[in-house]
């Protein structure tokens, strides 16, 4: 059995229908409000701002397509990886939450927490030579039809409602699925937490991005101030 196998299994079992549930009733049902056309069919690349929690729990119970989403691998490899990584990087790093604090908190939601993220449907990612690991995996979602989910902002300094920078590491995945075949279109979008709504903006093919601009720093760049627009509108 494959890990996407082993995913799909595991999310069929009660405790995480019960999780699942919990969550919902935590993060209502966001709106989408589509600049251009909808989602259509086939695999697409779907980027937006994290926003902490609210973005990924909301993409996991109400995204409208089926997809895998990119996830730090910290929250996929077990439960001593996942509570510290909440602790320290996500409460006390990122949340700017005192670090005592952080660890009571982290404690207590370590448990829930470990639960709901061993059967979501996250494609782990690395910052070094694993990041292979992450690709293969994302092509494979692409071939099966899936759209890949992804928030490439940096948020090693806490989240931020002005995105300041993107890691350019997702038009890897642009890159090599041109090569063999399939022009994904991206969708970028900006998750408005007050008003519980996504405004997603019209497609472009990764073709159309990297012949508007040569590198990929610079389609980057492009792709975050969009999101940033969409912040506003």
């Amino acid at each position: 059995m494959n890990n996407f196998e082993r995913i799909e299994k595991g999310r069929k079992k009660l405790s995480f229908k019960l999780a699942r549930g919990l969550v919902k009733l935590l993060y209502p049902r966001p709106k989408y409000r589509f600049l251009g056309e909808g989602f259509g069919e086939g695999p697409f690349i779907f980027i937006a701002n994290h926003s902490g929690s609210n973005t990924p729990t909301r993409v996991e119970c109400y995204f409208p397509k089926d997809f895998y989403m990119w996830g730090t691998y910290e929250t996929t490899v077990g439960f001593k990886s996942l509570h510290k990584y909440l602790i320290h990087t996500y409460y006390h790093q990122k949340k700017k939450v005192p670090l005592l604090f952080a660890s009571i908190i982290g404690t207590i939601f370590a448990p829930f927490a470990y639960m709901f993220f061993q059967e979501m449907r996250i494609i782990p990612t690395y910052t070094d030579h694993r990041f292979i690991t992450t690709i293969k995996a994302s092509m494979n979602v692409i071939k099966d039809g899936k759209a890949i989910v992804i928030y490439p902002e940096d948020s090693s300094d806490g989240y931020k409602e002005k995105i300041e920078k993107f890691y350019n590491g997702f038009l890897a995945i642009g890159e090599i699925a041109k090569k063999r075949g399939y022009d994904l279109p991206i969708f970028v979008s900006y998750y408005h937490k007050k008003q519980r709504e996504f405004i997603i903006d019209k497609p472009i093919s990764y073709s159309a991005l990297m012949e508007k601009y040569n590198n990929q720093d610079d389609a980057s760049n492009y792709l975050r101030e969009r999101m940033n627009e969409l912040m506003n509108k």
